[in-house]
């Protein structure tokens, strides 16, 4: 079976260099890159026939991103990986994807489990369909991509993976995890706080984040009416009540997410601010 992958980059370095150099080897492998600037020189020591990099000059979203990666090697693969660039691919996970493939002719996509430092993750044989999951180191038959379309463009960033994934729901298309695979993952910034005895870790993102999840959350759990992902909404209004600093310019921003949401305004959000995490 031929496996691509695509990786998003954002104002990467030689740490996200050397990350990729120990990837296992892939049939391909696309890294799009979101940043202002053409960072080519970066990574000339690993390209190769199968090996591209394409700069977009522009932070154009996740969506976008991946979606010029796919189209890219459609064709070429029978499988794509997505993943964020800090996360890690290894030579176990992307194995325990084709045995699977192997075992399981028909399988439309594959998602690992996450260690993201936060919680404990157990490895096991298990394997469990599931409704959502995150894209980095999910990995799609590129039969998906043709007959539900790619990932929504509208929503920039942020919720991006699980509306795809409600959206294979919808047309019957099995997202399958894997325990035995595990994706190191960093999602945002972790952050440690007491509540009387107990340890408490969870992940800080910037403002315009929580606008970008506020949004999203709010647009697509009523396209679908996902009770999962209003719950979720819920949650990160109470981890910003609960647990969070500056707290009113987070509730504002969250707010406004939400207003937008309800009036359908999607897209980039227009400001100074930078996506930095």
């Amino acid at each position: 079976m031929k496996i691509g992958c695509i990786i998003v980059l954002y104002k990467p370095n030689y740490q996200v260099v050397n990350n990729i150099k120990k990837y296992p080897k892939l049939y391909k492998l696309v890294l799009i890159d979101n940043s202002p600037n053409n960072n080519s020189k970066l990574f000339e020591s690993i390209l190769s026939e199968s090996v591209t990099y394409i700069p977009l000059l522009k932070n154009m979203g996740i969506a976008h991103a991946l979606n010029i990666g796919i189209k890219d090697i459609l064709n070429s693969v029978d499988y794509i990986i997505t993943m964020d660039q800090d996360s890690k691919l290894n030579s176990e996970l992307l194995l325990t994807y084709q045995n699977y493939i192997n075992e399981h002719k028909r399988t439309f996509a594959l998602t690992p489990q996450y260690n993201t430092g936060r919680c404990q993750i157990k490895k096991d044989n298990r394997t469990k369909k599931v409704s959502l999951s995150m894209q980095s180191g999910t990995l799609f038959n590129v039969e998906v991509f043709k007959k539900i379309g790619y990932f929504d463009e509208r929503l920039f960033i942020d919720v991006v993976d699980w509306e795809f994934f409600l959206r294979m729901k919808k047309y019957g298309l099995e997202l399958i995890r894997i325990n035995r695979a595990i994706l190191e993952h960093q999602p945002a910034i972790t952050k440690e706080k007491y509540i009387g005895p107990y340890k408490l870790k969870y992940g800080v993102a910037s403002p315009l984040r929580y606008y970008y999840q506020a949004r999203n959350l709010l647009w697509v759990a009523r396209r679908y009416r996902s009770l999962n992902l209003y719950v979720n909404l819920v949650i990160k209004w109470l981890k910003i009540i609960l647990l969070f600093d500056n707290k009113k310019e987070y509730l504002l921003s969250f707010y406004e997410g939400v207003q937008d949401a309800i009036k359908n305004k999607l897209g980039e959000k227009h400001e100074k601010e930078n996506i930095t995490s």
